[in-house]
């Protein structure tokens, strides 16, 4: 039986449907994304004379092979229909965040672009939730590769389009999210009380991937680059200082299952031990940040190690996801097979499925 209020803590949009050539400013339409209906996976997108995602090779990332179940659904694109498949999931509000540009834009090598396609991407994404804003909300694309505009960015988003969080990856061409450069991005989130959701997406251009360097089979790069991204980001967050300087921050952790948090914040804390002159800024064990009800990690609804998480972590630490509608999503079973287990209390089903959401992103 469905355990009160679902929601959705990362859903997905297709930016295919904008029209870009259109929405962006006059110079640099020449540099608009064009669609491709080349190579596998349901085509890839153009930009800066790059191929995202990128095609299969050592180093480069891929993207999902043709074989995978769902790539595409209308509710991506079109709102009407995402409110038919979210009745169909039976989830009552979904955050939704983008697929390439939504997820990518930080990698893209000018600023000025970035920039641009973020704003025009916001918009869009402003006007398919508008279509029902009590159940469809959205996540900002941010170019946080040029700081002044990431803030101006993410202010214009939150304040004039009413975004409800903002979305960055784990790392910036290969710079960790602890780098100085970005502690006036991060006070200004915190000011603006929105939540961070870290995305990454294997085969973004100037966001690496570990694994992508040696990996050159998809199942290889996906299975080993979405936790090991995080566990980098987290160690950024929490032994970097970020969590202690910013203490109103809060942050999910997304697409990557959750099992890989017990195993880091274990580690953190024994290494913590023997060597804290090396986290200067730290006032606790790393575990103390993980567990301060800011940080959030999203499950996979079938789960196995789920029930250790949440002992671990804590039940107020854990959020639902549906991953709607990538390749991997279990569309229209998703929140069933959360609300259907038998090895979690009606209590932590709440939490996971809906409670923890309200907190993270402050309904």
């Amino acid at each position: 039986m469905k355990p009160g209020s679902i929601i959705d803590a990362d859903g997905h949009v297709l930016e295919q449907a904008i029209d870009w050539e259109r929405v962006l400013p006059e110079a640099l339409r020449p540099l608009a994304p064009k669609r491709l209906s080349v190579d596998t996976g349901g085509g890839r997108t153009l930009i800066e004379g790059k191929i995202w995602p990128q095609p299969w090779g050592k180093g480069r990332g891929a993207a999902a092979p043709p074989v995978a179940p769902m790539s595409y659904r209308a509710g991506a694109v079109d709102p009407s229909k995402r409110i038919a498949d979210l009745d169909a999931e039976g989830i009552d509000v979904a955050f939704n965040y983008g697929a390439e540009i939504g997820i990518g834009v930080s990698g893209l090598e000018t600023p000025t672009l970035a920039a641009a396609l973020a704003a025009a991407y916001n918009d869009w994404l402003a006007k398919y939730c508008a279509y029902a804003p009590k159940r469809l909300k959205g996540i900002a694309a941010i170019p946080l590769q040029d700081i002044p505009s990431a803030i101006a960015e993410a202010r214009r988003a939150v304040t004039n389009l009413g975004m409800t969080g903002v979305s960055i990856p784990s790392n910036v061409h290969g710079k960790p999210l602890h780098d100085a450069r970005f502690e006036p991005f991060f006070a200004e989130i915190e000011r603006l009380g929105v939540p961070i959701g870290i995305h990454i997406g294997p085969g973004i251009h100037g966001v690496p991937v570990a694994g992508a360097e040696r990996y050159d089979n998809f199942l290889m790069i996906h299975s080993f680059s979405h936790p090991v991204e995080q566990m980098l980001a987290l160690v950024s967050l929490v032994i970097g200082g970020v969590l202690e300087r910013h203490p109103r921050l809060r942050v999910a952790f997304l697409e990557s299952s959750a099992g890989w948090v017990p195993f880091i914040t274990e580690r953190m804390d024994e290494d913590y031990e023997k060597l804290p002159s090396l986290a200067p800024d730290l006032r606790g064990k790393p575990s103390d940040y993980v567990r301060s009800g800011r940080l959030f990690f999203a499950c996979e609804p079938d789960e196995r190690v789920l029930p250790m998480v949440l002992d671990f972590v804590g039940e107020d630490h854990v959020i639902y996801a549906s991953d709607y509608p990538h390749w991997d999503c279990k569309f229209p079973d998703s929140a069933k097979a959360i609300y259907e287990r038998e090895d979690l209390s009606p209590q932590a089903k709440a939490k996971v499925l809906g409670k923890n959401a309200e907190r993270l992103y402050q309904l």
